[in-house]
This record gives structure tokens, sequence and C-alpha cells, in this order.
């Protein structure tokens, strides 16, 4: 079945490429497709020829849209419109979302499907709108409301933070806060309506309109409560009423939806704990899975695929080079005249790797996608998924696992940086097991070791050793076969809290599947002042070559 996903950056959009990963899965954003322009609709959706359109696209900024009316018509009811008609045209399956937002608030029981919408702001007036286009024109539609949307933050230009993250956020500068308790309604964990949009998909149910918020509601003031509780942070709050915080768009005071077509979803507070605390997850009962996430890769059986990924880890918080990375990220600092990132990014490309993850920290998720946008330009296709915290360089495959699935993975670090070496070989003989480089350093002391035989054999491999037992660092680039996910799954946080790579090869190496190739050329970490600026150096002298026409690259590894 082949899929396409409109919205794919937003915070939907990213669960929903998640739980259809068995598919054919099409991923476009706003730079794909302007779901407003008819004609590109259907000149791109024709050609693509789907089974499924899932429309996650929207303009949600409630206040705004008192003044942007027209424009927040244009998105929530003029979109949703050209993609229903392409659907109906193509004769497949058309999934939009809704709002709680469209009913106006006045009934205490809550909002069943066939309640009479009657929306108070512009706002649901333009969700309803969407509504009642996709009904005109027919199909094979479902029309999904939720509401209070949250979960891993969406890496789309411009996207707003979901309430808990903004009091996630708060809770770290403030002791008191002031939270409405009014306006009852059902957060909606986006990984659960990922899942519940697949069911309702997979188990053809009649087409029309669904609710599918968690169970229960709650005010504000309670949702702030149950996440300062789960966060274990001893916040005083104060319930206050709507009037203290005045807001261009009317709220609805009640807008629980009530799901009647389908076994509820679990409660928001189990929810709201698996988002917040991971380690305290809840896991849906098998009767309630509509697929597996997870594919199961077991360490002793090889990958069948011969598919290479790429991954670039970009995220850190780049320490060494403050105070500049208290502004940005490191990998996105200059490195003569592009971006440090853009380094490793065309070190994947050209060895002929056209599927790439960049995984980024939170705070800078929507520069990196400025100035990277969705690869097409560079003739790749970039995936974004966010590193909320540092934890270790094999977490970076964990992020990436529906990513990686069967396939083979290269991972380099956004902050190394070759020149005159070429990896094209290196990553397209890669069959399975593990790969690592070598790099004769002065200083192998302060760096992961490789030692090897005269045939490339490796023997160990240690980290920052005070006695080396070679003069070769490995440098951040790793192929790995998909194996990999549950190697690293498995490997225990360090004395500082995490996981080493180290860890990683010694697995390989332990099942005699690891071999180490040896780097031309330069190599910076240029995660100091000093590298950086080598780095810089190093790149505008091989610039002033090409231009001057001179093709000897001296070939000197350095750090």
């Amino acid at each position: 079945m082949k899929i396409l996903i409109i919205g794919a950056k937003g915070m939907l959009g990213q669960e929903l490429a998640k739980v259809f990963v068995d598919s054919e899965v099409h991923l476009w954003d706003r730079e794909e497709v302007d779901i407003t322009d008819r004609d590109s609709v259907f000149t791109k959706i024709k050609a693509l020829a789907p089974n499924v359109v899932i429309n996650s696209a929207a303009y949600n900024a409630v206040d705004q849209a008192e003044e942007e009316s027209d424009l927040a018509h244009l998105v929530n009811a003029v979109g949703p419109k050209n993609l229903a008609e392409v659907a109906r045209d193509l004769n497949c399956v058309f999934v939009h979302y809704s709002s709680d937002y469209v009913f106006d608030g006045t009934n205490v029981a809550g909002y069943i499907e066939t309640d009479t919408p009657n929306p108070i702001s512009e706002y649901g007036r333009s969700k309803l709108a969407g509504e009642r286009f996709v009904q005109t024109v027919g199909g094979q539609y479902y029309i999904i409301r939720l509401s209070r949307l949250f979960g891993r933050p969406a890496v789309s230009d411009g996207a707003k933070k979901s309430f808990i993250d903004v009091m996630r956020e708060l809770a770290e500068t403030k002791d008191e806060l002031q939270v409405v308790n009014e306006e009852v309604s059902c957060p909606t964990y986006a990984p659960d309506l990922a899942l519940q949009t697949k069911k309702i998909i997979d188990s053809q149910l009649p087409y029309g309109i669904y609710h599918a918020a968690n169970s229960n509601a709650c005010t504000w003031y309670q949702l702030a409560e149950e996440t300062f509780k789960i966060l274990n942070k001893n916040i005083r709050l104060i319930p206050v009423s709507g009037d203290t915080f005045p807001r261009p768009a009317k709220r609805p005071a009640y807008s629980e939806v009530k799901n009647t077509k389908l076994a509820p979803i679990r409660s928001w507070q189990d929810a709201l704990r698996d988002y917040l605390n991971p380690s305290l997850s809840f896991t849906p009962p098998e009767s309630e899975r509509s697929a597996p996430i997870n594919r199961p890769i077991n360490i002793t059986q090889k990958s069948t695929s011969n598919n290479m990924k790429g991954i670039v880890l970009a995220g850190g918080k780049g320490t060494r080079l403050n105070p500049l990375t208290k502004i940005t990220s490191k990998q996105l600092l200059p490195v003569f005249n592009k971006a440090m990132v853009m380094y490793p990014i065309e070190t994947l490309i050209k060895a002929g790797i056209k599927d790439i993850l960049i995984i980024v920290a939170p705070d800078y998720a929507g520069d990196f996608l400025r100035l990277l946008g969705s690869g097409k330009e560079l003739g790749v296709k970039f995936t974004y998924e966010i590193q909320d915290e540092p934890k270790g360089l094999p977490e970076a495959f964990i992020i990436g696992e529906n990513f990686i699935g069967d396939d083979n993975v290269t991972l380099i670090l956004g902050d190394n940086i070759f020149f005159g070496h070429d990896f094209t070989d290196d990553i397209r003989s890669f069959d399975s097991g593990g790969r690592i480089f070598a790099v004769h350093v002065p200083d192998p002391e302060r760096f992961g070791v490789v030692e090897f035989d005269s045939d490339l054999k490796v023997l160990s491999i240690e980290e920052k050793p005070q006695k080396p037992k070679s003069s070769y660092a490995v440098p951040g680039v790793y192929i790995y076969d998909n194996r990999v996910i549950n190697i690293a799954k498995g490997v225990k946080p360090t004395w500082r809290a995490e996981t080493d790579i180290v860890e990683v090869h010694k697995a390989y190496l332990g099942l005699n599947e690891l071999d180490v190739r040896m780097v031309r050329g330069s190599w910076y970490d240029a995660g100091t002042f000093e590298s950086l600026l080598q780095a810089s150096n190093e790149a505008a002298t091989q610039e002033y070559k090409k231009q001057i026409g001179v093709n000897n690259d001296v070939f000197i590894n350095k750090k």
C-alpha cells in the first residue's frame, strides 16, 4: 500500500510515518506541495498515485486566526477540499484531522461524533469549513477530531510548542505559575492518535467522522498539575479564570470529544507519563496495537538488505565552543564558506547515500530545517529527529530505529570533517557486520584507539587509554548492519550517564565481524576553536585549489 503523509514534519506527521513503516510511505511537507494550490495538488499527487492520502497539515494558531481568518480558511478548508477532490478522482482513501473547536462548548457532558458543530472562533470556523468541504466532495474519507495535541515537537518551520512542553520549560525557571482552571477538553498524545488512525484505515471502518482523543477530560490547570507531578517539580500552581489572560479567540468551555465508534484510547494521564518519563512507558495490550512500530532484530541474524542509509548526529551542546554555542548549534557554525554540518552531509551524498536522517537538538531544529530543507535541492531525502538530551552516540541508532529498518547504516558525527578521502568504496563495498576507520594521530590517548594487524584485522578497541596499543584514532564515521539497533539498546551508560560507541565496536568485534579501513587525507573533529580554525583554513585552501585548477591534494592526517 502506497501512503502519502502531508505535513510530515509536524508533531502528528512524524508519528504517522512511524506507524506506517511497513508500507510504502511518502513524506511531504510544504516544500513538496502547497495544499492551497489546486493545480499543484492535482499534478503532484496524481503523478504519485497513492492508495491513501493523510492530511496532517493545518493552520493552528488559534488567536492569530482572528486576524488571519482568510489564511486560516485557505489552509484549513480550501487545502483539505483540494486534497479530498484529488483523492476522490484517484479512488483512494483520504484522512483529514479536525478539532474540538468546531463545538461551542455549552454541552457539559461533552460531544459525540453526530452532535451539531457550532464554532465560536475563526479557527473553529475554518476547521468546520474543512469538514464540510470534505463531506461535500465525498468519496472514501475519514474526518478525525482531536484536541490538545502533544508529543515529540514538530520540526516544521514556525511550529508552536505544545502546552506540556511550555510547562516543562517554565518549570526550570519558575517557582509559581498561574494556570487557567477552565476549558475542559481531552489531551491527545500524537503516537496514540497515529496508531488509532492506522487502526481505522486497516480495519476498513465505515467512512465518516471519528473522535480520537485520549480518554478522560481535564482543565489546563489539571493538565499542568499532572505534568509537574510526573516531572517531580515543586511548582506552586494558582488556578485562575480564563479572563486572567485575555485572548483574542473565544474557547469552548466544555469540548470533551467522546468516541462512540471505537474502543477508548488509554487515558491522557498514562500517555503523559509515557511522554515525560519513558522509563515508566506504558505498552498497549497486543489486542490494541494496530501494527508493531519497532522491528525486533536478532543480534546473531545478519541483515539481508544491502541498502545503505545515512545518519548525521548533530545534537549535543558543544560546550567546548562556548559562548558561541549559547546562541546556536555547534554544527551550524561556519567552516569557511558553509555550515559545519554540510561537510558530513556531503561526505554521505558523495558516497551515493540518498536517504539521510538528521538528528538535532530541540532548540535548533527549526534552524536546521531552514538551512537544509527536505534535501530535494541536493537530490536526497532528509528526515529529522530530535535528541532531547545527548546520551551518547549509540542513542543515534535507537532514535533512528524506524528509519534504519532492515537496511545498513552509516553514522557520521556532525562535527567531523574529512578532506582528501572518498568514502564511496568503503560504503558501497560494505555487506554486513561493522566497519570503522583509522587515522594516525600524534596523541592517541585523547581518542578511541584501534589496534590492528598487517591485514587490517581489528585486535582491540580502547577508549582514551593511558597507554595506547597503537597510534590510530577512530574518527566519527561508522558503518553497521541493522543489528546495531539492538546492540545499542544493550549498551550501559558510563559514569557520565552516556553510552559509549566503543561498546558497539566491541560487540561486533566479539562476533568477529568488525573490520577497519584507513583514512587518507585530513580529519578534523571541529569541536574546539583550534580545530575549527584549522578546518576552515583547509577548506579555504581546497576551494582555492579548485579555482586555480590545482588537483594535488596534500594528504596529512591531523586533528
